[in-house]
This record gives structure tokens, C-alpha cells and sequence, in this order.
């Protein structure tokens, strides 16, 4: 999974930043991810999910 990094934080499902990375919203795809990265101007992160 991936997620969005801005600004020391990450891109959650609501269009806000937070700096918790369990509210984060997840990409299964690296490049649908890259694509949403780019416009905003954040990078991309792997995020390993543990159960």
C-alpha cells in the first residue's frame, strides 16, 4: 500500500494533512498514487500494514 507524504504529514481520505499515518488514505497502486503526488506537489511512501 502507499500513501501520499505532504509537508511532514500525510493525505487523508478527506483531503486534509495529519501527521498520524493510520488516518492516511492508502493506494494499492504505486502509480495512481504518483499521479495525485505530482499535482500536489507531495511523494509517494510504501506503508507496510500489519494486522
Amino acid at each position: 500500500m502507499y500513501a501520499i507524504k505532504i509537508f511532514h504529514g500525510y493525505l487523508t481520505k478527506d483531503g486534509r494533512r495529519s501527521l498520524d499515518k493510520h488516518e492516511a488514505k492508502l493506494y494499492a497502486k504505486k502509480d495512481s498514487a504518483e499521479k495525485i503526488a505530482d499535482v500536489l506537489g507531495g511523494r509517494v511512501k510504501k506503508i507496510e500494514i500489519t494486522a
